[in-house]
């Protein structure tokens, strides 16, 4: 554990930093992360608040920052902003117990997984065959719908076959521009 005064001292410039941020910019993102820890919701809030008396709009910020979120600043234009943090996600693992966030399906494949793999998967419903001592999968299969929990087994299949079929990278939650908040649908609109 860091001792009193450096842990006071970094809460002190965070909030210098965050307050340094609404000052330069007029717009931000309110971003969702998977992984990427960003800073404490409580000490986030509690920099807008002593801000207020400043910019009073930043309190329409307030009730969105809930979950593991952070904030991207920009002076640019907010679509090109928008389309790098939508171009900057990377494929990620399933893994047991998380929503799924897309579809995923398994191609018909030979996956060079041994014959005694074949159990495994026709546990899971996957009709396979022995190829050339190998198992292969005769047809695209639907393994997890969107919003489903994924189990322990889609988990290892998936990792088995080197399949990383969930997208990391930021999630834009909501967009603030100088005094008014939106979701992020407001991009669709031509």
């Amino acid at each position: 554990m860091q001792p009193r005064e450096d842990r006071a001292t970094w809460k002190s410039n965070y909030f210098l930093q965050i307050i340094q941020f609404f000052n330069n910019y007029l717009k931000c993102f309110i971003v969702g992360a998977a992984v990427v820890p960003m800073g404490k919701n409580t000490m986030m809030c509690k920099a807008i608040q002593e801000h207020l008396e400043n910019n009073p709009a930043l309190e329409k910020l307030l009730p969105h920052i809930q979950g593991n979120v952070g904030f991207v600043f920009t002076k640019e234009d907010l679509t090109e902003i928008r389309d790098m943090l939508l171009a900057s996600k990377v494929p990620a693992a399933a893994h047991a117990g998380a929503i799924a966030p897309c579809e995923v399906t398994v191609p018909g494949q030979n996956t060079g997984l041994e014959p005694k793999k074949t159990t495994f998967l026709q546990a899971l419903s996957i009709t396979t065959e022995i190829t050339s001592d190998t198992t292969e999968i005769l047809s695209d299969v639907q393994l997890i719908k969107t919003g489903d929990k994924v189990g322990a087994s889609e988990a290892t299949l998936l990792n088995m076959l080197n399949i990383s079929p969930f997208p990391l990278g930021l999630i834009i939650q909501q967009l603030f521009n100088s005094s008014s908040i939106y979701n992020p649908e407001v991009f669709d609109i031509p």
